[in-house]
């Protein structure tokens, strides 16, 4: 019934206002380099775009720890089951099946915080270069060609160009401590593998475009330090700007054979097994992979409240975060933003098991904000979200690395990336350069390992 009734709106007069707003901008209003409407919307919900946080909030002493710049902030309303119809154009279908299937679910909707800063040399590249990105390739949407460090189509006209975009978000090189953990149909906490996450985009580190890192954007290399099963696990994953030469680079590096092997089956509907099964690998960070086997049409851009400036959740203690059905609603920030919507249908005799999904893109930073994954019988079978938090010294960027399923086949959910198994506040380090660059590459994730 969610899925007909977002379709509807879609495809009736939502679709023709979200093609509208998605192509008037560029005419009838001021974009920022990145692509975003400049101005906020009519009611005043979402405010004009100023350039991000740069300023650190009182306390912050540059340890990792940080620490929410929004704390005093109360929120302006509660959604409930109760109020749910005076706010479901602002939800997506995801997030209202959370009222539908808990009914004391909630959502504490605070002010709009804009908080994504974009370094000055980015944005000139950005603008210098706008228009010669092009996507190239056998299969649309395989190959990237002109790409620079700036966002390849601040103006997107399809839903694969603005996917490509989601590879450009600025990270320069993040070091994100954190546990990740999972809760079963009977509310059960289990210990998902905690470690660090080092995460980098080749297209910002001049230093890291060696023959190692050709033709790579986005990467990443995770270590385990618990469960002590898993401790001393390592992985590498980088993506490509030309998949039709392969799909996404992995390799794992396991600590009782001591070697590095590559992983060929990080990819599409394989499910991660070290998080528990609660996500595909085409999941990872909400979206990761190529994009042979759907069809991806953009929609529009829509006004809509998901989680965002999610601070306070990566300090929580993971016993206070996790309810026995769903994550607890005094730790979630949800703002009202704009984001890009984008609907793929699995392609005529491509495999899959979702035969639809959907992707809802930050305007300000092109993180990948929510999705949707809808099983071949229709029905919802998964949700994530991002709960990113921004970097706040003048540096400027996002940490996407926090993000979590809800399985409803299952019953469970999950978060990825958050507090640490002790209960000490994630920390999340952001750095203009890479600080270890042998670590993203095959030889050296075994030397990142911490046995």
């Amino acid at each position: 019934m969610i899925l007909r009734d977002w379709k509807t709106k879609l495809t009736g007069l939502g679709l023709a206002a979200a093609v509208a707003l998605s192509t008037a901008p560029a005419v009838a209003q001021e974009l920022t380099a990145f692509g975003a409407i400049k101005d906020g919307n009519a009611d005043g919900s979402i405010p004009p775009y100023t350039g991000g946080i740069t300023t650190p909030p009182d306390g912050y002493q540059g340890d990792g720890n940080y620490i929410d710049p929004y704390a005093d902030e109360k929120p302006l309303y509660s959604i409930t089951q109760k109020n749910l119809d005076q706010y479901k154009e602002d939800l997506t279908p995801g997030t209202q099946s959370l009222f539908e299937r808990f009914p004391d679910y909630r959502i504490d909707v605070y002010p709009t915080h804009r908080s994504m800063h974009w370094p000055d040399d980015v944005l000139e590249n950005t603008v210098e270069h706008k228009g010669q990105a092009r996507l190239a390739g056998e299969v649309e949407g395989d190959r990237l060609e002109n790409a620079f460090s700036g966002v390849p189509f601040p103006e997107p006209k399809t839903g694969y160009e603005a996917l490509w975009n989601r590879y450009f978000t600025y990270i320069p090189y993040l070091e994100l401590s954190a546990g990740s953990y999972m809760v079963d149909a009977r509310g059960n906490i289990s210990m998902l593998p905690a470690g660090t996450m080092h995460k980098a985009n080749v297209m910002y580190q001049p230093e890291m475009q060696t023959p190692d890192n050709a033709g790579v954007t986005d990467m990443a290399n995770i270590v385990s330090t618990s469960p002590a099963n898993v401790a001393g696990y390592a992985q590498l994953r980088k993506e490509r700007l030309d998949y039709g030469s392969g799909g996404t680079m992995a390799w794992a590096y396991d600590p009782g054979q001591r070697r590095v092997r590559v992983a060929p089956n990080y990819t599409y509907d394989i499910p991660a097994s070290s998080y528990g099964g609660v996500m595909f690998y085409d999941e990872v960070f909400l979206f990761s992979g190529r994009m042979d086997r759907f069809n991806y049409k953009l929609v529009g851009r829509q006004e809509m409240i998901l989680p965002y400036n999610s601070y306070k959740l990566l300090q929580t203690n993971y016993k206070e975060a996790l309810g026995p059905k769903f994550l607890n609603p005094d730790v979630i920030r949800w703002e009202k933003h704009r984001v890009w919507v984008i609907e793929a249908d699995l392609k005529e005799g491509a495999r899959h098991a979702y035969k639809k999904r959907y992707y809802y893109l930050d305007e300000d930073s092109w993180v990948v904000l929510a999705t949707e994954g809808y099983d071949h019988a229709g029905e919802l079978h998964r949700i994530g979200y991002t709960y990113p938090v921004f970097e706040y010294t003048g540096l400027g960027g996002v940490s996407n690395g926090s993000h979590g399923f809800y399985d409803f086949n299952r019953g469970s959910y999950a978060v990825i990336w958050m507090g640490k198994p002790s209960g000490k506040p994630a920390d999340v380090e952001f750095y203009k350069k890479v600080q270890r660059p042998r670590m993203f590459t095959p030889r050296g994730i075994a030397g990142s390992s911490t046995r």
